[in-house]
């Protein structure tokens, strides 16, 4: 579906696909990109990636804050729009009719130092929520990517993985894109109840 306006020229497209194949290809051309999505951590890097390389002046409205998720070398060129950044600043969606927390940003390379900076080894994204059963009388994990449920304590979150060493008798944590390896607990799997080895 397609609408142009007459005195301008300026386009508004809608289309169902996928957007990594075809939509963001368009970001280098688009005044607003709409993503009120929830993108699978393993697709940050290729998301932000994208992103750089937006129109100067494009607006941005995603499910996701940018400094949570910029997984790339790629310097960000966005930065929260001043109205936006306050936390009650909520709309309200279908499924969330009281108010859901999106964030709105603006395409400026003008900023001398990006707002948002690379995280390449971010430690507190995580994909999993912990939840309380009052039948049980304890947590249960929910996964908010593929929506499932478990009872064990995840060993993996966002793209963090717990690994037990033989020969330290502890485990250690292991950042699966980077190859990067450390003892202490980053965030996403302290706050599932892992913890650094004494």
């Amino acid at each position: 579906l397609c609408m142009e306006e007459a005195a301008t020229g300026r386009r508004l497209e809608f289309r169902c696909a996928d957007f990594f194949a075809l939509g963001l290809d368009l970001a280098s051309r688009s005044d607003v990109i709409f993503l009120a999505v929830h993108i699978p951590c393993r697709l940050f890097p290729q998301f932000c990636e994208t992103l750089s390389k937006a129109k100067e002046g494009c607006r941005l409205f995603t499910y996701h804050r940018l400094d949570e998720i910029w997984w790339t070398d790629a310097p960000c060129p966005f930065r929260q729009c001043e109205d936006n950044i306050p936390e009650g600043d909520t709309f309200s969606t279908s499924w969330s009719p009281q108010g859901f927390r999106f964030y709105v940003y603006v395409c400026d390379r003008s900023q001398k130092v990006p707002e948002i900076q690379a995280g390449q080894r971010n430690e507190t994204f995580t994909e999993w929520k912990a939840m309380w059963d009052e039948a049980s009388q304890s947590y249960y994990y929910h996964n908010e990517e593929t929506e499932e449920s478990q009872w064990e304590v995840p060993s993996t979150a966002g793209c963090w993985a717990a690994n037990w060493s033989p020969e330290y008798n502890a485990y250690f944590y292991l950042h699966q894109p980077s190859g990067h390896t450390q003892w202490e607990v980053p965030k996403c799997l302290a706050e599932l109840g892992w913890t650094t080895a004494a």
